[in-house]
């Protein structure tokens, strides 16, 4: 009986204990979860929850450019908070004689407002353009971009490799199908031309034309207008279609004239070599200085008729001679009856001395006269008018005068009787 009453008072004190371990447990983990759950209710600071993670980058941060080249990065700004910022642009460590500016669209900025959960493709047009000056030596060079503001200060590194032997990365082209064309004097002669924008920026190119002879005319049209300007607008990565039209001058002679077509932005200066062929055309003109073709003579006496020879064609004439067809009994000689040469584009003057036959009557008559070699022939007809001396003329009115005065005193004297 003593054991049985032991034995319980031994569990009853057990249980108590394990209560009382239980209550205190409780109570030390009550304040614990207390803390959790005010924990969980309290708002998370700005920085974790508001202003989240700036970035400042770039695709290709690594470029090589010749010396006096340019670059340029599109850069990219963007932001995994909800807390809008504005950041300050800055660069360092820019080598000494370099040049470089951030745009913004097609302005020069310092400063870039950051926008709220801003991704890289809502990132603002951004971009920085560096110009190497031209005695650069040949070396890789690393820059720093900065952007700060706020809780922001993001660096962004750049290398810039110098190489005079590599081409620029992202230079343009300025190219044609057909290069070189030829044509006789007088064709207008047409190259179709593609001018590419591969850079980043949108660039306009001032358009011209070198070593174009004088005289000639060259102008450019784009494909999508009708008419010529001396500028062109190409967006980044676009191409724009340009026809060039050459018109050589009048007189030009036969041969091969190199022609080099430019288009120049800023930084970059595109180079088109073509050549236009001029093809050799004979062309020869017989007529007279002021381009009268009638002259008045006297019968039985010279005239002298003063006659333009001219090369029109772009050829040297050679062996000209000169020929005449005129009426009967006229005769017709010229103070050189060959030619020896005329350049192209150039004349030269003879001398016709043409006597009409004696007993030419009053009137018009037509003598043509020829100018020809192996190659080519020109005529020219000239009207010669025959004519009286006007002192026989004179010498006939006063004989006239006298038998008419002399009919009248007849008629006086007789008439009486």
């Amino acid at each position: 009986m003593k054991k049985t009453t032991g034995m319980l008072t031994k569990m009853v004190g057990r249980s108590v204990c394990g209560l009382l371990a239980a209550g205190l447990l409780a109570v030390a983990v009550m304040p614990m979860q207390a803390a959790a759950d005010e924990e969980e209710t309290q708002p998370k600071t700005i920085t974790e929850a508001e202003t989240g993670i700036v970035t400042f980058s770039t695709d290709y941060p690594g470029v090589t450019v010749k010396p006096g080249g340019t670059s340029t990065f599109t850069l990219y700004i963007t932001n995994t908070g909800s807390e809008e910022t504005t950041v300050e642009l800055g660069v360092e460590d820019l080598p000494e004689g370099w040049e470089g500016r951030f745009k913004g669209s097609s302005n020069e900025i310092s400063m870039v407002h950051v926008g709220a959960y801003q991704k890289k493709e809502n990132s603002p047009s951004l971009s920085y353009s560096l110009t190497v000056p031209e005695d650069t030596k040949e070396d890789t060079y690393t820059i720093h971009l900065s952007a700060k503001g706020g809780d922001v200060d993001e660096v962004l590194e750049l290398t810039v490799k110098v190489d005079a032997e590599e081409k620029k990365i992202g230079a343009g082209d300025f190219s044609t199908d057909y290069a070189q064309q030829e044509g006789v004097a007088g064709t207008k002669f047409s190259y179709t031309t593609t001018l590419t924008n591969n850079s980043s920026e949108n660039m306009t190119y001032s358009l011209s034309a070198e070593g174009a002879p004088e005289g000639w005319n060259v102008t450019f049209t784009p494909s999508d207008t009708t008419t010529a300007t001396s500028s062109v607008p190409v967006d980044a990565g676009a191409s724009s279609t340009i026809k060039a039209a050459v018109v050589p001058a009048q007189n030009v002679t036969a041969g091969e004239y190199p022609i080099t077509l430019v288009a120049a932005c800023a930084g970059e200066t595109l180079e088109l070599p073509v050549t236009v062929r001029i093809t050799g055309t004979y062309s020869l003109t017989a007529t007279t200085p002021t381009g009268n073709l009638s002259a008045s003579a006297y019968a039985g006496e010279s005239k002298d008729v003063v006659l333009s020879i001219q090369n029109t064609g772009n050829i040297d004439l050679t062996a000209i001679s000169l020929k005449a067809q005129a009426s009967t009994d006229w005769e017709v000689t010229f103070d050189q009856d060959t030619i020896n040469t005329i350049p192209a584009g150039e004349s030269l003057e003879v001398t016709a001395h043409i006597t009409p036959a004696k007993d030419a009557i009053l009137g018009d008559y037509v003598t043509v006269i020829t100018a020809s070699n192996d190659a080519v022939s020109s005529d020219c007809a000239l009207r010669i008018s025959v004519q009286n001396h006007t002192g026989w003329g004179i010498v006939a009115v006063v004989i006239i005068a006298f038998l008419v005065l002399g009919l009248v005193l007849i008629i006086r004297r007789f008439g009486r009787r």
